[in-house]
């Protein structure tokens, strides 16, 4: 009850929607900002669920992504959040966001890096026109068991840290998917991105 499961649909069609709906999952994870824009237009039920951005959010897309997206969880750079709270500003919201950590430092992921996790949440929290809610990460491929349990678990840390140091509102971490949840769980996460568990491989 108190982990939120989002379910993964990009590349999946309208239908995945459609049956999320009918089994009570009230979350949805996009990858891209056109992709949802697109199932929002067929779906206009979707004031239903509460929308993620867990894709790389390009500059070019701010504007767009913050009119889409309940939670944007990808935001890895300063300059992002700067575009984001602009936007926020011109539309009179106020965004949800997580902030992305590269705990592995693994060149292929986006995301901050721990040592830098701080400093710049600081600044994050100055911006009138973003709330921040939380840390989500993605982990290096290949690790073992015992890598992505500690992977997580410095997460989790980093996660409690920032809530009990300088922002009471950043009670929640995205981690895990479909083929390590169970060790996100164990982590502390308290939302997971399944996709591949729920609707097979994706098309």
């Amino acid at each position: 009850k108190t982990i939120t499961l989002i379910a993964v649909t990009k590349n999946q069609p309208i239908l995945a929607w459609q049956a999320l709906l009918e089994s009570n999952i009230q979350d949805i994870g996009e990858n891209k900002v056109q992709e949802t824009i697109k199932k929002i237009k067929l779906f206009p039920k979707s004031k239903n669920f509460k929308i993620h951005l867990i894709g790389h959010l390009q500059k070019n897309k701010v504007k767009k992504a913050v009119e889409t997206f309940d939670v944007i969880q990808t935001v890895d750079t300063l300059q992002i959040a700067e575009k984001i709270n602009k936007a926020s500003k011109e539309k009179n919201k106020q965004q949800e966001i997580y902030i992305q950590i590269n705990i592995n430092k693994d060149p292929q992921k986006n995301g901050m890096f721990e040592e830098e996790v701080i400093s710049k949440v600081k600044k994050i929290i100055s911006m009138n026109n973003i709330k921040l809610t939380g840390v989500m990460t993605i982990l290096k491929k290949g690790l073992s068991k015992e890598q992505t349990m500690s992977s997580y678990e410095n997460i989790k840390k980093i996660q409690e840290n920032i809530k009990k140091t300088i922002c009471h509102t950043c009670t929640n971490s995205s981690m895990g998917m479909s083929k390590d949840y169970k060790e996100a769980i164990k982590a502390g996460a308290t939302h997971i991105r399944l996709g591949t568990n729920l609707f097979g491989n994706r098309t």
